[in-house]
């Protein structure tokens, strides 16, 4: 049992393309400086996303940075691990940037977790773990989400989730590659993807790699949601079309009223 429990899956993919030229280490992101002026219109960020990713991404940043204080969503994720193609899995989030706050509840393709929460600054700053299944008889455990063994489970850290962070992640990847001169980003219009609820996504396509990443991705199609700029979707690729990870959020609520206890253990325990 001791031994299972330090398996449990403690990071989360992040829904990006961050990989792109060479490996991006964890924290490889920034903000981008909002200098007050209004944002694009509607034809603009069209526009943007046709001639000038980079320029769209950095736009969607400047809204969020604007706009968002947190959200609630549905993840649904599927990635290729050690080379095998894991189940899927469909993930509750409740995600508050201030104090940054995330909690998670998988509803369909749990492993070991059953939820997990981390808040910036409390519990140690350690990630409290609900474990699913038999492994659910130890309770609530705490654990280090920068250990070895959060390492061994993901990309990035939990501490490095979320939308924003994705976003980020994207922009330095496409700046990385931009300097390579090896950044191939095709605007494929507007589309209402059944991965994305249906909602209306600008959808961006970047193919032709300097070389595949260490997960093996040539291709990736980010999904922008039209109404709230938000990337709310991924879909990675490898040779002949191979799935690497696909990553959707849907029924996204932006700026929800969470309730006092919406990041502490009680919530983890519902």
């Amino acid at each position: 049992m001791r031994r299972a429990l330090l398996c449990l899956p403690l990071c989360l993919l992040c829904t990006s393309d961050s990989s792109s030229v060479a490996a991006l280490p964890a924290g490889t992101f920034r903000d981008v400086a909002d200098d007050g002026t209004p944002l694009p219109n509607e034809a603009e960020m069209e526009q943007l996303a046709k001639n000038d990713p980079i320029a769209f991404l950095q736009e969607c940043l400047r809204r969020y940075d604007r706009e968002v204080q947190g959200y609630t969503a549905t993840l649904h994720k599927q990635e290729r691990i050690a080379g095998r193609l894991e189940r899927r899995e469909v993930i509750e989030v409740a995600f508050r940037e201030k104090p940054f706050s995330v909690l998670l509840r998988w509803k369909e393709g749990a492993r070991r977790a059953a939820a997990v929460l981390y808040v910036q600054g409390e519990n140690r700053d350690q990630l409290l773990v609900r474990p699913a299944g038999i492994w659910s008889v130890a309770g609530i455990v705490a654990r280090d989400p920068h250990s070895e063994e959060a390492k061994q489970s993901g990309r990035y850290p939990l501490t490095e989730f979320g939308i924003k962070i994705g976003m980020q992640r994207t922009l330095a990847s496409w700046e990385q590659a931009k300097k390579a001169n090896a950044l191939h980003v095709e605007y494929l219009g507007i589309k209402k993807d059944p991965q994305t609820g249906a909602r209306p996504c600008w959808v961006l396509q970047r193919t032709r790699y300097a070389a595949p990443t260490e997960e093996g991705i040539t291709e990736s199609t980010f999904f922008f949601d039209k109404e709230t700029w938000l990337q709310v979707g991924s879909l990675l690729k490898g040779d002949e079309g191979k799935l690497i990870g696909a990553y959707f959020f849907r029924d996204l609520q932006i700026n929800p009223a969470f309730p006092d206890d919406a990041f502490t253990r009680e919530a983890l325990k519902r």
